[in-house]
């Protein structure tokens, strides 16, 4: 079987996507934005090159950038009209189109590829509190993106039914397949960097509905218990300067500003004593798969899209969102207690590797389904 993984956003998820599928002896082409790879790599010249040399992905598997237009551009239609016949020549069996909120040409794409079985990943079935695009339009393109694809797969077990009742698909097409490992970041740790006691980290995109504000709430309570402790972000997005702003002692932050390459993200991991993950909402989450492939214990809110991820006490704390006191308290906890916040973290890899063979297993089912499902239509 030759699958296509297209991706504009989503390129870690792709990259770890790609690895489990060429170990389960599959053919694989990715199709991802030239410019989002180009973020992960840092090397604008010679981007795929270094996705083989680093390790991320098999030389195997093949890699087209797409140079995308701004999404509103009506150009990205001639774009992704060329891509599909590209598909078709590169004799891809199922594409499997990996797309968030208001990302049209990847749901035009869907039903531009009526010939080939086409599976679709929703990263977030249902937009996050304060999207930038109005809910009736995210629900329009998913709608679109739904009618296009012969399956849909979601990464949250709750989440079967969420999209059945928004999109009206049959339950038939929907699978779900949990979040898969982010083993892809830990190949960027090329050198070993030491653990920083007390450093908190904050990864990724600094958006209302991430809770940032709700971690510079916390750092006096923390700091208060522990005085050594730092609080390191590293994120991009418009909510960012409004947390900036809350901050009362910036002593105890270090803050990096934009998208950093795969390197940087793996040294600021490695820095980490705990991960936090204070969201207000979320489908699922790659920045809790990465803190577990690097061993760090994450606290996060008892939401729908992490919950179904974290044991409490096992691979994390779990607290209520909106709840400063309570966040603190949670980080207090481990950054004080070093046999606990260790034991956390190991627990957390051993459980990423085991999901590791379920996944892969999940996501050729969902592709053989797909066949059948188009299969079925096109008789």
């Amino acid at each position: 079987m030759h699958v296509g993984l297209v991706t504009r956003s989503e390129v870690e998820y792709v990259l770890d996507l790609a690895n489990d599928l060429n170990e389960a002896g599959m053919s694989v082409t990715l199709y991802m934005c030239h410019a989002h790879t180009v973020r992960e790599v840092d090397t604008p010249d010679r981007t795929v090159e270094r996705l083989y040399e680093v390790g991320l992905i098999p030389r195997e598997c093949k890699v087209r950038l797409i140079r995308l237009p701004r999404m509103r551009d009506p150009r990205s239609f001639a774009l992704f009209h060329r891509l599909s016949q590209t598909m078709r020549d590169d004799g891809i069996d199922v594409a499997h189109i990996l797309v968030t909120p208001g990302e049209l040409w990847f749901a035009v794409l869907a039903c531009l590829l009526r010939d080939i079985p086409v599976t679709s990943t929703m990263i977030v079935p249902k937009p996050n509190v304060g999207e930038d695009l109005p809910t009736l339009v995210v629900l329009a393109i998913y709608k679109l993106l739904a009618y296009g694809s012969d399956v849909v797969i979601v990464n949250g077990a709750d989440q079967v039914a969420l999209v059945q009742k928004l999109y009206g698909i049959p339950a038939s097409r929907i699978a779900y397949v949990p979040l898969g490992v982010r083993k892809t970041a830990f190949r960027w740790s090329t050198r070993a960097v030491p653990e920083e006691p007390g450093t908190i980290l904050f990864f990724g995109r600094a958006h209302l509905h991430k809770g940032l504000e709700y971690l510079v709430r916390a750092q006096p309570i923390i700091t208060r218990q522990i005085p050594h402790a730092r609080i390191l972000i590293s994120a991009h997005g418009k909510d960012l300067e409004r947390c900036r702003q809350m901050i009362q002692d910036s002593s105890r932050f270090e803050i990096h500003e934009g998208f950093v390459p795969g390197n940087v993200m793996a040294t600021f991991f490695q820095r980490a004593s705990l991960v936090a993950l204070p969201y207000l909402s979320a489908a699922s989450s790659g920045v809790l798969m990465t803190a577990y492939v690097f061993g760090k214990p994450v606290v996060a809110t008892n939401i729908s899209g992490l919950s179904e991820y974290v044991e409490e006490g096992v691979t994390g704390l779990l607290v209520r969102p909106a709840d400063v006191e309570q966040l603190a308290d949670a980080i207090v906890r481990l950054l004080s207690d070093d046999t606990l916040r260790h034991r956390v973290g190991e627990t957390a890899t051993r459980w990423v590797s085991e999901q590791r063979n379920n996944i892969a297993t999940q996501t050729l089912q969902a592709y053989q389904r797909a066949i059948c499902v188009h299969q079925n239509a096109l008789d």
